[in-house]
């Protein structure tokens, strides 16, 4: 009885001292906050002693040049307590993922009534709807700062200045594979644009109002661009758009080379004057649209459509320049495509095509840029390893083996495009070569590429072990690609691949390296913005050109599906 009772003492000692042992993220926490407090108590002590100084001056009536240059020192070291306490709003949100929020209150105490110089005052001790009160606009030059989070949602950078910042945070900061790629930048409302002449020399005293842009992220490129303008009567609105993309790799310095033509203007109320003055006018594109990529983040995102300012009053009628932050989800599953599919023919039929299909796709950009100034065009634009599997039913997986006439005693496979049509697996990568499409608005393109096909079939042989048959292929082919909306859309590639056996097997003879003639047609549809989600039919031909009558067919339903690695996440500044 003795030695239960003292097990269960030790038991208990156990569970309070793993319940009192800090986690690695609270010592996280602790270390950056508890010297984040020290710095700001110093500098807060420093604050109080400085303001002390001023008030004595002012009572005892010294120099307005004194009190100046006292009042400057004063206003340097709130500058610098400001920014501490902005840091310590940034990390404390950041670590309420995982630690709680009465944890970190007691490495940092939070603040009372805390009002920074060019802020609201905020008490961190009350609710975000009590510390909300309206800012007055500081300096005309500074920029409006806006974060786009979660679906598009918006909002301003001054609600981070108090505790409405934890939940947004939380929620910008739920995905942890999220990376900044930039920033862009659009004028304030009612801006001043620049015209520039056919020649593209700035013409004197011309000038524009900016309202609006909207732009097209498509395969590393800013692909449509379309701003609105005003005159300075706002009587009339004018529309500009580009006519080639611009590779976001290269956008601070092209921007500055590239014009947006006049295409349109509209009379607005009761305007009758309809003389067009800004016809065959240009704005250059980056007064109207600045992207500024991070340090070390200067990468591809997804695709995607932005309208700036994207509708919230206050930021629609911010006069001060507008930052945007992009940020693009990396996890796992935005970046990779994963597709599942099941064949008909297989299903239905005694077709030897794989029931169950998987496979993984996945694009790494080369060369994004541009090379034509008329027509969209690229060389070496990316390419796209992948990966397919596919589960052949046992009557069918084993390549069929007859005997070779030409060498006794030994085998040959019978059918050389059997080697295709039963490949369990097929690796390999797509390369882009060039891509073309007549004009940006065109909703067809043409991709030539080149393609590296590495498949392997399996041997069937009684009471022995299965061999793997491998070949490898290199083909060459043109991909047609026709969009009916963003979501819906059709794909066609023929190609040619001539199909190289590499094999060293005692009973058989390699068949001889035979050219395939491969055609593929897919339909896709995604609902919504979002591809992963997406339903595809496809059908795919294969015939060895030396043999027309030796040929097989594959009519597949797939979808792609995600991995469950966490939600997306999107935000803009």
């Amino acid at each position: 009885m003795k030695t239960i009772t003292n097990l269960i003492i030790v038991l208990v000692c156990c569970c309070s001292y793993a319940q009192n042992k800090e986690t690695p993220e609270e010592k996280a926490a602790k270390k950056e906050l508890t010297a984040l407090y020290q710095d700001f108590s110093y500098t807060k002590g420093l604050l109080e002693l400085e303001s002390k100084k001023l008030r004595d001056m002012n009572s005892a009536g010294k120099p307005l040049a004194d009190i100046e240059v006292q009042a400057k020192k004063e206003r340097g070291i709130k500058k610098e307590l400001d920014g501490l306490y902005k840091q310590y709003q940034t990390v404390k949100a950041y670590h309420l993922r995982k630690v709680s929020e009465k944890k970190l209150n007691q490495y940092f105490p939070p603040p009372a009534n805390y009002k920074p110089l060019d802020g609201e005052q905020v008490d961190e001790s009350k609710s975000a709807e009590e510390n909300e009160t309206s800012s007055k606009d500081t300096v005309e030059t500074e920029k409006a700062v806006y974060i786009m989070y979660g679906d598009k949602k918006i909002a301003d950078e001054s609600i981070f200045k108090n505790k409405q910042a934890e939940t947004v945070f939380k929620e910008i900061l739920s995905v942890k594979s999220e990376t900044c790629l930039g920033n862009f930048e659009i004028p304030g409302h009612k801006q001043k644009i620049q015209l520039y002449d056919v020649s593209y020399d700035a013409v004197a005293n011309q000038f524009v109002c900016f309202k609006q842009v909207k732009f097209s992220i498509r395969d590393g490129n800013i692909y449509d661009i379309r701003v609105t303008v005003t005159n300075s009567e706002q009587t009339k609105e004018y529309y500009f758009e580009n006519r080639v993309p611009i590779s976001m790799l290269n956008y601070p310095r092209e921007a500055k080379r590239n014009f947006l033509s006049h295409r349109s203007t509209l009379l607005m109320g009761d305007s009758l004057n309809g003389k067009d003055e800004v016809k065959n006018s240009y704005i250059r594109i980056s007064d109207v649209l600045t992207y500024l990529p991070n340090p070390g983040n200067n990468f591809v995102p997804d695709d995607v459509e932005y309208t700036f300012p994207t509708g919230l009053e206050k930021e629609v009628n911010e006069e001060k320049r507008r930052l945007y932050l992009l940020n693009q989800d990396t996890n796992l599953q935005n970046v990779m495509e994963l597709r599942t599919y099941t064949d008909f023919l297989g299903l239905f039929d005694d077709t030897p095509n794989g029931i169950m299909q998987i496979e993984g796709k996945a694009d790494f950009f080369v060369v994004p840029f541009q090379v034509g100034r008329l027509h969209p065009m690229n060389f070496f634009k990316k390419v796209s390893p992948y990966v397919h599997y596919t589960r052949l039913d046992d009557d069918h997986k084993g390549l069929t083996l007859i005997d070779n006439p030409s060498l006794p005693g030994t085998q040959m496979i019978g059918r050389p495009l059997e080697i295709i049509e039963k490949s369990y697996l097929d690796m390999g990568a797509v390369l882009d070569v060039f891509s073309f499409s007549f004009i940006k608005e065109s909703p067809f393109n043409i991709n030539l590429y080149y393609a590296l096909r590495y498949q392997i079939a399996t041997i069937d042989r009684e009471n022995e072990e299965n061999l793997n048959f491998k070949t490898l292929g290199h083909a060459a082919g043109v991909r047609f690609e026709f969009k009916r909306f963003n979501n819906f859309g059709f794909n066609f590639s023929p190609e040619f691949a001539y199909y190289n056996h590499m094999n060293k097997i005692d009973f058989m003879e390699n068949p001889k390296n035979i050219w395939v003639f491969r055609n593929e047609a897919e339909i896709f549809y995604y609902p919504g913005e979002s591809k992963k989600q997406s339903v595809f039919l496809r059908l795919r031909t294969f015939m060895d050109v030396s043999d027309s009558e030796d040929s097989f067919f594959q009519l597949q339903f797939g979808y792609r599906f995600s991995i469950g690695l966490g939600s997306v996440k999107g935000k803009g500044l």
